[in-house]
């Protein structure tokens, strides 16, 4: 036994010193440590479901290959303090949440947001605010300033998603003569790719996401724009966790804790130009404070 805990420990901190030569500052926490089920101390690893297609919060370097982004600042942060290694998987927005269901992913970690809905199936660990905002070609040649300018047009939505969700309801709502239609994409990416071809009108896109895409369009493209004074479905984003996963969910919130404490969740959110979504509590379910997310205009 003796001989086995002396291999855990120095797994571990072959661990950190891995972290800590990539420029991590935060050093393992033992009492963090002590927090996660006996399966993910003995594996060292905690898997992650991430859609790689979400900037600032997650997508690829120029390698193509790297994902970074804000969220995966959070993870490595997680990580040096928890003392285990976070396996980011690419994998499709829709199919996080079934795969963290079937045992595939331990997290979910993809800029998700926070709905009751989803609460009774997985603990969403509550850790930023964001919002959904609609997006158009620049110029906005269809003169949308709300929701419900999109009748009569094409809007495009990833799958799973709360845009889906807001585009759908929005869609019983236009009358006979004007019908939205709203067609369902696996990534945002390849939404992009048919609004500049024209195939549809708008989309909807969590505002942070879309604002840090947006100033950073490549050259030569025909340019998205944010529809100003548009928000909806404002409230939490969250982590995803298992509902039997309590230990596991338990560990992340009070790593999260003190990374707000000690400054260096902060941090983290002010080199994403995302300051204005910081909390300073960690919830868990805590997302029927915003039960009217789905609100459609007036």
């Amino acid at each position: 036994m003796r001989k086995k805990l002396l291999q855990m420990s120095l797994a571990v901190a072959s661990m950190i010193a891995v972290e800590a030569a990539s420029g991590l500052a935060a050093e393992l926490d033992q009492s963090l440590h002590d927090m996660l089920p006996d399966d993910i101390k003995t594996s060292g690893e905690i898997k992650v479901g991430t859609e790689p297609q979400a900037p600032p919060y997650d997508y690829y370097a120029e390698d193509n290959t790297t994902i970074i982004g804000l969220e995966q600042d959070l993870i490595k942060e997680m990580s040096a303090r928890l003392g285990v290694k976070f396996t980011v998987l690419p994998s499709q927005f829709a199919s996080i949440i079934p795969g963290i269901q079937a045992g595939r992913f331990d997290l979910g970690i993809s800029a998700m947001g926070d709905f009751v809905e989803r609460q009774k199936i997985v603990d969403i660990i509550d850790y930023t605010l964001e919002g959904t905002s609609i997006v158009v070609l620049e110029g906005n040649p269809h003169n949308i300033t709300k929701l419900k300018d999109a009748c009569g047009l094409r809007a495009g939505a990833v799958q799973g998603s709360i845009p889906l969700e807001l585009l759908d309801k929005q869609k019983t709502l236009c009358p006979a003569d004007k019908p939205l239609e709203v067609m369902q994409f696996p990534s945002n990416d390849q939404i992009k790719i048919a609004l500049r071809s024209g195939r549809v009108d708008l989309s909807m896109d969590t505002t942070g996401v879309a604002a840090f895409s947006f100033a950073n369009q490549p050259q030569g493209d025909k340019k998205l724009a944010l529809v100003e004074g548009a928000k909806y479905a404002a409230g939490y984003q969250g982590i995803m966790v298992g509902k039997k996963d309590t230990k596991l969910r338990d560990a992340i919130v009070a790593t999260l804790q003190k990374m707000i404490d000690d400054g260096s969740y902060g941090k983290i959110f002010d080199k994403y130009k995302l300051g204005e979504n910081m909390i300073k509590t960690i919830t868990v379910n805590d997302g029927a404070r915003f039960a009217d997310y789905l609100k459609l205009d007036e």
